[in-house]
């Protein structure tokens, strides 16, 4: 997965081609919180899926994770160009309408951004996707 970048006064655009999957969702997460970084006026988030070919449950939960980060933060999201792979994933997972509607965002004005997606925000890397990768899968605790 590659990404180009623009940004305006308050919209951040990222256009993503190749796959969103397990090898490629934590970078997808470091570029979108490099882009946000130092740009506390943004209040929209668009990312561009047109060139997207694979997406897998772990593209699905990166885009799950943005869009909660986002809305924390004030930040409208806006999936672009959802092709006809990633709607019908989106429709089959139940999360389409989630998220493809517009949402709203707080004032930025009034409240300060929290640093979800701006410094330091979770995701699901490290060791989770450490264990996940284990012969057998994660193993419970204590074993």
């Amino acid at each position: 997965m590659t990404t180009s970048f623009g940004t305006g006064p308050h919209t951040v655009r990222l256009a993503l081609t190749g796959d969103l999957d397990y090898d490629t969702c934590g970078e997808l997460l470091r570029r979108v919180r490099t882009a946000l970084d130092g740009h506390r006026e943004v209040t929209d988030l668009h990312l561009d899926c047109r060139e997207l070919e694979l997406v897998d449950s772990m593209g699905l939960s990166t885009l799950l994770e943005i869009h909660r980060s986002a809305g924390r933060d004030g930040i409208a999201l806006h999936l672009e160009g959802v092709g006809p792979a990633l709607r019908r994933l989106l429709e089959l997972t139940g999360t389409y309408e989630y998220l493809t509607s517009p949402q709203r965002s707080r004032d930025i004005r009034r409240e300060p951004p929290r640093p979800h997606l701006r410094r330091g925000g979770t995701a699901a890397t490290g060791a989770g996707r450490a264990a996940a990768g284990r012969p057998g899968g994660p193993r419970p605790a204590g074993a």
